[in-house]
């Protein structure tokens, strides 16, 4: 089955405004729905990367319907520990922002998601690690008035990436490609093949 040329054309216009420089680190979460909602939010901002870590290494399972299928738009890392991939991140140029309830922890709409971020979530019982903690750059955190002191994780992290999505389509960030044009036809044609895959499986 042939893709249409008004979904090619919305393929291109996608690829387009796809964020390189901002990532997300999910850190041994476990309940696939979470993760399918993370996706979801990270499509909807622009990101294509996401790094996944687990305890020893195993697939991600994805949810479809939470995920309304943005799991096949997305480019997913997996690494065998936290620090693998924080240190590779960090040598890519990314700052780590890691997500922690913690008195010296700012605001998470004080600190600058314009340049090369990563953020990181953690495991929905117990947060980051403290591996992730001393790697980070940044400590950040939702403030909240009530009796809970977290969100859950699916929810802490649209927050966040909605401050981000915020600042970064303010600066101009959404409007020149971070993807070369090779990169974006190479992102075109993953998403073809994943789409017509997706169809054709019973």
């Amino acid at each position: 089955m042939t893709a249409s040329e008004e979904r090619i054309q919305k393929m291109h216009e996608v690829a387009r405004r796809r964020q390189m420089s901002l990532r997300v680190v999910l850190e041994d979460l476990e309940n696939p729905r979470n993760i399918s909602a993370i996706c979801r939010t990270c499509d909807a901002v622009g990101i294509q990367f996401v790094h996944v870590v687990h305890r020893g290494v195993r697939p991600i399972i994805l949810d479809k319907r939470t995920s309304a299928g943005s799991y096949k738009w997305l480019t997913v890392i997996q690494h065998p520990t936290i620090e693998d991939c924080l240190r590779d991140l960090k040598a890519l140029g990314f700052r780590i922002y890691c997500t922690h309830v913690d008195p010296t922890a700012k605001d998470f709409t004080e600190v600058d998601y314009t340049g090369k971020v990563a953020i990181v979530l953690g495991n929905e019982a117990h947060g980051v690690s403290e591996t992730a903690r001393k790697l980070a750059d940044e400590r950040i955190v939702i403030p909240q008035v009530g009796f809970a002191n977290s969100l859950n994780v699916a929810a802490a992290t649209a927050i966040i990436l909605y401050e981000a999505f915020k600042q970064r389509r303010k600066a101009g960030l959404y409007d020149v490609p971070e993807f070369k044009e090779d990169e974006r036809e190479e992102l075109i044609q993953m998403w073809l093949q994943r789409e017509e895959a997706e169809l054709l499986s019973p």
